[in-house]
Order: structure tokens, then sequence, then C-alpha cells
């Protein structure tokens, strides 16, 4: 019999956040490969290499209030910004860059990095997006299965509130986020498989691992997955968002979301298995058209507005998003539905004239000021 996969958990209400930020230079507006000599000043416990060294990915504390999450990101952001801009460098936010080509980029010379360059190759070489993780703590390996299975149906919410891929070397991709599908060309990436409960979930990584299929559970690049070491429910779907606001927003979102689907596990216990087609379908739908998708109802098998239903979401989770104490959070949601998402305001600003040198320096305006750059607002910069 396969062991179980040994989960540390960790106490309820906990969040924390990994965020993958762009090393640009000022002058081209390009991606430029300066990670080593920044990380050399900066804690090594929240600034970490990752694949390419144009990226920076910092890692916040474990924190239990959204307001200590904030408090601990803008210090973050404000030393890494210090440190980046002694070196000339600036720092950006966004789920790819407008037109840097990876084959530019320097892999850093990390032996996990380039074990997985060597297995997996081009999918690995071309791997130049950037995205947020955000981590919930859970006390039951069951019931963190039970949350993850439940959150699948909102994977289209949180995609249209955060995607700000459309651009991808040099080319408008039509899509709202073209990181979601780069992403998906890894192996074991995508939409996780459907576990009854943690035993069914260790035996499929004990599988994986006696066939050499991966060499740790690091290696499973669910959109939404356990993460065993760190005793959390890890949601991986977004794209980096130029805005604290945006971050935080979308966080709250999952965040609500995790708390409600956490209270139901002790009436039903068993996850509801969804039809698998529907939510392929509903993850397609949103990182095309984004928003502005419409989206099968997994339970009526009816097709709906995805704007709408994400207003009315929010709507009914305020209840609970106040008992929580991240209301205020949760209801910017509303305010980047009126401006909209990153995707579309960079669409709107080269409909307006503006190349995508100017989209990568008002994309590092908006992550400076906090503030979302609505079309008719480009005479800011």
């Amino acid at each position: 019999m396969n062991p179980m996969i040994e989960f540390n958990a960790s106490n309820n209400s906990t969040i924390g956040l990994e965020i993958e930020v762009q090393l640009i230079d000022p002058d081209s507006g390009d991606l430029v490969s300066r990670a080593p000599e920044i990380l050399n000043e900066l804690p090594q416990a929240f600034f970490k290499p990752e694949l390419f060294e144009c990226t920076i990915e910092i890692n916040t504390r474990v924190c239990r209030t959204f307001e200590e999450l904030e408090e601990d990101i803008r210090e973050k952001f404000e030393l890494l910004q210090g440190v980046a801009g002694n070196h000339g460098v600036w720092i950006n936010l966004s789920g790819t860059h407008p037109f840097s080509s990876w084959r530019k980029q320097a892999i850093t010379r990390n032996p996990r990095y380039l074990n997985l360059l060597q297995r997996i190759q081009w999918p690995v070489r071309q791997f130049l997006i950037f995205g947020i993780h955000v981590h919930i703590g859970v006390d039951d390996p069951d019931k963190g299965l039970f949350i993850a299975n439940a959150l699948l149906p909102y994977l289209p919410h949180f995609i249209a509130i955060s995607a700000s891929s459309p651009f991808w070397m040099m080319y408008d991709t039509g899509l709202a986020s073209s990181r979601i599908k780069i992403f998906e060309e890894l192996p074991n990436a995508g939409i996780p498989y459907y576990f009854p409960g943690w035993k069914q979930y260790s035996h499929f990584v004990q599988n994986l691992l006696d066939t050499r299929s991966i060499d740790s559970f690091r290696d499973i690049w669910w959109d939404i997955r356990p993460h065993p070491g760190f005793g959390t429910i890890e949601v991986r779907i977004c794209d980096a968002m130029p805005t604290l606001t945006e971050t935080l927003a979308a966080s709250a979102l999952i965040y609500t979301l995790f708390k409600k689907f956490e209270d139901q596990f002790q009436s039903l216990s068993t996850p509801v298995e969804y039809e698998r087609w529907k939510l392929y379908e509903n993850k397609w739908r949103a990182t095309r058209y984004g928003l502005q998708a419409k989206i099968i109802d997994v339970e009526k098998n009816q097709v709906i507005s995805l704007k709408k239903d994400l207003i009315r979401l929010v709507q009914e989770l305020q209840p609970l998003a106040a008992s929580l104490g991240v209301e205020p959070y949760l209801t910017k949601i509303r305010n980047i539905i009126e401006v909209g998402p990153s995707y579309m305001r960079q669409r709107g600003w080269v409909r307006s004239g503006k190349n995508l040198h100017m989209v990568v320096r008002h994309l590092h305006e908006e992550m400076q000021s906090n503030q979302l750059i609505p079309e008719k607002s480009l005479a800011i910069l």
C-alpha cells in the first residue's frame, strides 16, 4: 500500500501570496536579466529567483488579516523598487510582457530549473509568464480538497478579474489571458482531477513519483492545488495584476469563497464531481473573452453572462466578506469591472494610438500609483 502524503496542517484563515515581478529596462521597456545582482541585496526568505533572470518572486509572510497582507506587500514592493532602482531597473506587473521574446532571456542557473528545461524542453524555454499564487491555510487535507474542488466552477471569475496578458511577443493574441494557454503547455497543468479525499490524492501523487512522471509534488502545476508542505490550498490561475488594489480584490474573492466552502465541509464532506467538459469550456471562454465571456452554469446547464454573474457573486458574498473583515477589498471588484480589467485597459491604450512600449510605461505608472488608468486618462504620462 502506498504511504499517505503528509499534510502539514496550518491554522485556518491564514493567507499568503507569491507574486512574480518583471524586471524592466526603463529606456527600452524590455525585460532585463538582472535578478541575481538585485537578489544579492534582498532578504532570501521573501525574495526568490524564478525560471528567468528577468523575474523576481515576492513571497509574503503568513498573514492573518488582509490589512496585514496589504501592509506586507507594500513594504516588499517598496524594498524591491528601491533596490532595483539603485540598479537602474523598473519593476512591472502583468501576466506577460507585451513584446519581449523568451529567446533573449537568461535561464536561472538553478538545478531544479535546469532539470525542468532538460526534461520538458520548449514548453519550459518559452515560459515567459507572470502570475500570482494565493495560499490559504487549512487544518485538514480532506477539507482542503473539498474546498479546492468547490472552487473549480469559479475559475472563470478569477480569470475575468485578473486577466492581464493580451499581448505576447508584439502580437495581440485575441485572448484576455495568453498566460493561461502558455501555462497549459506544461505537463500536469490545468484543471485538477477529482479526488474524493486525501487518500486518493496521495495514491495519485505516489503513482506519479513511482513512474518518474514528476520529481516532487511541486511538478504538479494545476490551477488549484494542495501544498502539503505549507498546509495550504494554492490558487494559481490568476495573471499578475498591475496594481495592489487588483491583487487584493482578486485575493479577497478567492478567500471569501474559500471560507464559504469551508463552512459547507462539515455537512457535505464529500466533494461534488462536476462535469469536466463544462469546467474546461468555461475556463476557455474566460481565457478567450475575459469579462465579456458567456459561460455555462454548471448546475443549471444554462449560458449566462460572466460579467453579470461576477457582479452577482460579489453582492452575494458581501455579508460573509464583512464578517471576515475583507469587504473593503472585495467591493473593489466593482471598480475594476467599471474601468475594465487590465487586458481591456491595455487594448484600450493601443486603440488610442499608443504603441506597446507605451503600454509598458502605463503598466509601470499603474503599479507605482496604484491607480487604474482607463483609456481616456492616458494624458497622465
